[in-house]
């Protein structure tokens, strides 16, 4: 399910057919490089998102998007909005 609007033309709208897990993981490099070294293929390659994180995703065998990043200071645009909780350390 999704509740945004995509910023740009290549973003794919999310349906509520499948589920996704998000996964906050300390170098997401390193994890990009130990899946894609398994032969996993990402569905979204690594990148980093203006709202304050660097993240992929790869779909696993039940369809299910595992979303896996890890936090970015967000962009200027998205700091605006950004509630600083007891978690994050920006």
């Amino acid at each position: 399910m999704q509740f945004i609007s995509p910023r740009n033309s290549w973003h794919k709208l999310g349906s509520s057919v499948g589920l996704t897990y998000n996964f906050l993981v300390d170098d997401v490099d390193a994890e990009y490089n130990r899946l894609t070294g398994l032969d996993l293929v990402p569905s979204l390659e690594i990148e980093d998102h203006p709202w304050g994180d660097r993240g992929f995703a790869i779909n696993d065998p039940n369809g299910i998007l595992l979303y896996i990043y890890s936090e970015r200071e967000p962009d200027a645009e998205f700091k605006q909005f950004y509630v600083k909780n007891i978690w994050f350390d920006f």
